[in-house]
């Protein structure tokens, strides 16, 4: 079905985002630009995420809605 796509998409996005989290919280030293790079890739995914729920979870089954909520 078609949703799975979509619950695909939040699933890599959460992976993404709790990765890029991590790498910030690990406490190793990052270079400002790094650090900046992070920070910029987390900020995208995120508005990319926002899009994806403000257009298309609704579509989902009811039973459905409200999965793409980010866990870490």
């Amino acid at each position: 079905m078609a949703y799975t796509y979509l619950l695909d998409l939040y699933k890599e996005l959460n992976a993404r985002l709790n990765g890029i989290d991590d790498v910030l919280r690990d406490g190793q030293p990052l270079s400002p630009s790094r650090r900046q790079h992070l920070l910029g890739r987390r900020d995208s995914l995120e508005s990319i995420r926002r899009f994806l729920e403000e257009q298309f979870d609704h579509k989902l089954p009811r039973r459905l809605q409200g999965q793409s909520k980010r866990t870490h």
